[in-house]
């Protein structure tokens, strides 16, 4: 009987701490996007996106911006501002200003978020190509809420590897990385918000380039990550002089990336791409069947110097999204522990061979 009383007892102590805990939804700001910029007189300028659940309210979203000293200080300013009390555990967004990007020490306004655990590190972090502002405060009609849309949008592009999906658990991994630079989703806001492609940082996290669609499927190729969709649509060269523009579309499957290293006085990389793809637009006449290896000899060259032309890109930036410092740690250590804190710069001088080899395994119902 005394364990059934002390058993109802506890039971009730804890149904009232959880009643003392509990928060109405319309008493918090939940930020659902965060973004960072820098004014005209380089102050940061800090912006809020939150759904506002109160029934008289004609607007559901709010939309703030404070200038601030760090991004814990514009929570108090948002405190003052909003209607009810703040909270960036439910984040979905992070928007980074490209003016901001290229300051030195910008990462810094990142610590909250991986210091309090009541933050959300899950938090998706994007570059924008332009002010943070005009995407903030961009009302499109034929769209749901802008966190929801943005954030979509992101999702759907990252399935067709259009651009990366990086979140700031992810981020803060890629920026400790010696081996390998870090690389963020871009937008840009003009009539309409687009997804640009994405973003390469170095190793201090600035932004040195940018890369478009096409780039980045090659990209994401080139650090052997294959999950999602590759459709390509690019001009082959037929014939010698390589004049003609002959359009064709494909998706590649099967892809399987290989790569070696060795250090002769300088790193020597050989990757090695195989893919099938499947051809879905040929706008050109052409017998498959007949002549499948010549068409697949100007797939590969084509593809060769693309991905030629993105390794040489980030090479005179001083970058290397791509990984290669990881191969280089875990074959040529003695070389690499040399290297490691000026990676960058030892990757600008390494010869980095590609050799791909295309075969199609399918052209269409209609041959």
């Amino acid at each position: 009987m005394k364990r059934k009383i002390l058993g109802c007892l506890l039971l009730s102590v804890f149904l009232l701490t959880g009643c003392a805990d509990q928060i109405y939804v319309e008493d918090v700001t939940l930020s659902l996007i965060l973004g960072l910029d820098l004014d005209e007189d380089n102050h940061l300028v800090v912006f809020m996106t939150s759904p506002v659940f109160n029934k008289e309210a004609q607007m559901k979203e709010e939309k703030v911006a404070v200038k601030a000293y760090t991004v814990r200080n514009s929570r108090d300013l948002f405190d003052s501002t909003v209607m009810a009390l703040t909270s960036g555990s439910k984040t979905q967004l992070f928007l980074i200003g490209k003016k901001l990007l290229k300051q030195k020490d910008w990462i810094k306004y990142l610590d909250p978020f991986y210091r309090d655990p009541k933050n959300s590190v899950t938090t998706r972090i994007v570059a924008v190509d332009g002010p943070v502002s005009d995407v903030i405060f961009f009302r499109p009609k034929d769209k749901p809420r802008l966190p929801l849309y943005l954030a979509n949008l992101i999702d759907t592009a990252y399935r067709r590897n259009i651009t990366v999906k990086r979140t700031l658990q992810e981020f803060h991994e890629q920026t400790i990385e010696k081996g390998m630079t870090a690389s963020i989703s871009e937008m840009k806001k003009n009539s309409k918000i687009m997804l640009t492609g994405s973003a390469l940082l170095d190793e201090k996290g600035r932004y040195k380039l940018s890369i478009n669609p096409h780039e980045n499927k090659l990209l994401r190729i080139l650090q052997n990550k294959k999950r999602g969709d590759f459709p390509f649509t690019i001009s082959v060269p037929l014939k010698p002089n390589g004049q003609d523009k002959h359009w064709l579309s494909f998706g590649a499957q099967g892809i399987k990336v290989k790569t070696k290293v060795r250090y002769n006085g300088h790193y020597i990389f050989d990757t090695n791409i195989k893919m099938r793809i499947g051809i879905s637009e040929m706008l050109f006449p052409f017998n498959v069947r007949k002549d499948a290896a010549k068409l697949e000899k100007s797939i590969q060259t084509k593809l060769k110097a693309d991905f030629e032309h993105l390794i040489k890109k980030t090479q005179a930036a001083n970058i290397d999204p791509f990984g290669y410092g990881l191969y280089a740690r875990a074959y040529t250590y003695p070389e690499w522990k040399k290297v490691q804190n000026q990676w960058g710069n030892e990757f600008s001088k390494a010869d980095v061979k590609v050799k791909v080899n295309v075969t199609i395994s399918g052209m269409g119902t209609i041959k």
